[in-house]
């Protein structure tokens, strides 16, 4: 889960790292009354998206007075920034920059190892510092404490340790005119397979899209909750325009079956992962969710072959759907692994049961060739 830069800072705080005064101001909030809590005269206000880039897309505004606050709250949150939904603004107060650091610790996923990354020119264009100029050094996940004279970096291993983050990062670390290190933004990714161990993680609702969840996403995101979490993913579900419901399995495989949906000149209206073995009864809300969107014109199941995921057993959660939804859009399969065979049959039962224009294929055929036959089934109808 990606944070707002205010959530960042949050957690930053309970590690020792400094961050500006500040104030969160909603929609419905009075800027005036929020500008004097804050106390400051020069403040910075900052669209809390959770892309980057807002210093050059207006979303980072500096005013002098309660008036100019006002006015400038009201442009961010009307303004689109790259296409994201403002959740909040944070006004801050502005700080004397002398320098801008970077810092930051993620995973190098070639060596396996958490790093650390530092660079004393950090700011909106850290992409353009010259690769001698950037520090890393490396570290065993097993460390409680690093060695490091770089300004919060004891601080920020830490946090990513006990945050169970994915990526920290502050950019800029601000040096001010008095000396004091400050983190000036925050980023900071969470792993959502360690909401678990915190029982004090509240976040508030986003996708990865950087807008407010619908309803549908909402209701799916819950399905991987409770004491049955653990057992196989099925609550991954993001709604988009398109009108071709997909229910995938596995991560490369999906992503792959998405271009080859638009390759053929198909738009979807999700995209859909289900994975790890889940349970018949999990596949089963997932199915029911995907196909409740109106107006779909065709259904696309599709998967590699599976090591050990049951497919005679997410097949019936989906055929669970099939039976209760009945569709007349054409709908194509193609899926391989354990009970596969199990699983077909009982697929093809569920299509003569229920009329169902339906074409079911192995792993004879290509993922990606097979969303042909659901474009030939749509262009019949």
């Amino acid at each position: 889960m990606n944070l707002y830069e205010f959530e960042g800072k949050n957690i930053f705080k309970k590690f020792g790292i400094n961050t500006p005064k500040s104030v969160l101001l909603r929609r419905t909030d009075n800027v005036g009354e929020k500008y004097d809590e804050l106390g400051i005269k020069d403040v910075v206000l900052k669209a809390q998206v959770l892309s980057g880039k807002r210093g050059k897309n207006n979303g980072i505004l500096f005013v002098g007075n309660a008036s100019e606050a006002k006015e400038a709250t009201e442009k961010i949150f009307s303004n689109n920034i790259r296409g994201q939904y403002v959740a909040a603004v944070l006004m801050e107060e502005k700080l004397e920059i002398v320098q801008e650091h970077y810092l930051s610790i993620t995973y190098d996923t070639n060596k396996k190892q958490p790093v650390l990354v530092y660079s004393k020119e950090g700011g909106m264009d850290i992409e353009d510092v010259p690769e001698e100029k950037i520090q890393k050094q490396y570290f065993d996940i097993r460390q409680n404490e690093i060695e490091s004279d770089i300004p919060f970096a004891k601080e920020l291993w830490k946090c990513f340790l006990q945050s169970d983050a994915r990526v920290v990062e502050i950019n800029p670390l601000v040096i001010t005119g008095s000396g004091e290190k400050i983190a000036a933004d925050a980023k900071v990714a969470l792993d959502d397979d360690a909401f678990f161990r915190h029982k004090d993680w509240e976040f508030e609702p986003r996708t990865m899209l950087g807008r407010l969840p619908t309803e549908r996403e909402s209701a799916v995101g819950k399905i991987d909750e409770g004491e049955n979490y653990y057992r196989g993913t099925a609550g991954k579900y993001i709604e988009m325009d398109g009108d071709i419901a997909v229910l995938f399995s596995g991560g490369g495989a999906s992503i792959a079956n998405m271009d080859a949906l638009m390759q053929v000149g198909l738009k979807a209206a999700n995209y859909t992962e289900y994975s790890g073995n889940p349970p018949r009864e999990k596949v089963a809300q997932l199915a029911k969710l995907v196909l409740s969107k109106p107006g779909l014109r065709g259904l696309w199941i599709a998967g590699g072959v599976a090591n050990f995921t049951d497919i005679a057993a997410t097949f019936s959660g989906i055929i669970d759907a099939l039976d209760e939804v009945r569709p007349a859009y054409p709908i194509v399969v193609r899926r391989a692994g354990p009970n596969e065979d199990e699983g077909k049959r009982l697929m093809r039962e569920c299509a003569q049961r229920n009329s169902l224009n339906l074409k079911i294929f192995g792993k004879e055929v290509a993922m990606g060739a097979t969303v042909t036959a659901l474009v030939d089934m749509i262009n019949k109808k």
